[in-house]
């Protein structure tokens, strides 16, 4: 934990270096504590440092996000998750990234992305 956020199986993190070229494939998440993938932008004085951009991820099966039954129910269950809002003084993920054969099976909610700024791309 940092504070009071919860973190995915894979945190996909964009923060002060630029982010892209990112292959990520041949994964299995099951039951995940909170969620199977969690994406993120690091905000500074209000701003996005760098998005997430030209990510690809193939191949991936994720199972078993359940709500979590504790403090932190409302950030739980999640296939995918473009996280809107990690902490006081940061912002939502912002970017883009790319599934080929994703696969879900028995999550609360395979996907929750209630952002303007990223963009989840399912081919």
């Amino acid at each position: 934990f940092w504070g009071a956020q919860t973190f995915g199986a894979i945190w996909m993190f964009s923060a002060s270096k630029v982010y892209r070229d990112i292959r990520v494939s041949d994964v299995d998440i099951v039951d995940p504590t909170y969620s199977g993938i969690m994406f993120q932008t690091k905000y500074t004085g209000g701003q996005p440092e760098n998005p997430i951009t030209d990510s690809v991820l193939t191949n991936i099966s994720i199972s078993g996000a359940r709500l979590s039954g504790d403090q932190f129910e409302s950030k739980s269950g999640f296939g995918l998750w473009a996280n809107e809002m990690p902490e006081p003084g940061q912002g939502p993920a912002v970017g883009e990234v790319t599934f080929t054969n994703l696969r879900f099976a028995d999550n609360h909610q395979d996907i929750k992305n209630t952002t303007t700024t990223f963009k989840i791309n399912i081919n």
